[in-house]
């Protein structure tokens, strides 16, 4: 079962930024290269704003991508556009550290597979946030997506506009060695509940190694 943090709003994203921090650390210590996965979404915007302002050494930190719209980078739907904005171009990144998902191209089943081959053998830490139906990256319930052992990265289909996405799947998930989940909000209250019981049903609750933070809302207290 996953574990939770529960943290004052005003806080939660500081420590969520002050937690990635300490998990590049801890892989940097290991070895010379680390790959860090990011979600879009407006719960870890403050996040990134905190991660940018802290010292790292960025220069060997490689930015990947949880999941994906398939729309223009430029996009005001646009992951990549978001974390652009608030990590990446405070940061300084160079091209070369980032690996965006191309959610422009129009062979959304080429572009999974080409995301694919880029990924490295197993991400370092990830971050993921967690929608009011229980959804982490662009995994929904009930989606055929869930049940996927082989392909590490999928075009799928989303309950909400734009509905084409490109998603990591669990494989890429579950081998990843540290992961935080991030939540926020009263309406996620249901399914905090019921991802932290285990519920299948619904697919954060099957990235077992997280650790969720969230605040009072979404925990229901």
């Amino acid at each position: 079962m996953s574990e939770a943090l529960v943290i004052a709003p005003e806080h939660l994203a500081r420590q969520a930024a002050e937690w990635l921090a300490r998990a590049l650390q801890d892989a940097l210590s290991h070895q010379p290269r680390v790959s860090l996965a990011l979600s879009g979404g407006s719960t870890p915007a403050p996040t990134y704003r905190a991660l940018a302002g802290m010292t790292l050494p960025w220069a060997r930190v490689d930015v990947y991508f949880v999941d994906e719209r398939f729309v223009p980078p430029d996009h005001a739907q646009s992951n990549y556009r978001l974390v652009e904005d608030t990590l990446l171009r405070p940061l300084r990144l160079p091209p070369s550290q980032v690996f965006r998902m191309e959610g422009e191209r129009e062979d959304r089943e080429q572009a999974a597979r080409d995301y694919e081959a880029r990924l490295p053998a197993a991400l370092d830490v990830v971050l993921l946030g967690m929608g009011e139906d229980g959804h982490t990256a662009s995994l929904f319930p009930g989606s055929p997506a869930l049940e996927e052992r082989e392909r590490r990265v999928l075009a799928v289909v989303g309950p909400k506009p734009p509905p084409w996405r490109m998603t990591l799947t669990l494989p890429v998930l579950h081998s990843a060695r540290a992961v935080l989940g991030l939540v926020a909000g009263a309406g996620k209250q249901d399914a905090v509940r019921r991802v932290l019981a285990g519920d299948s049903a619904l697919p954060a609750a099957h990235v077992s190694q997280a650790q969720w933070m969230m605040d009072p809302a979404a925990a229901g207290r």
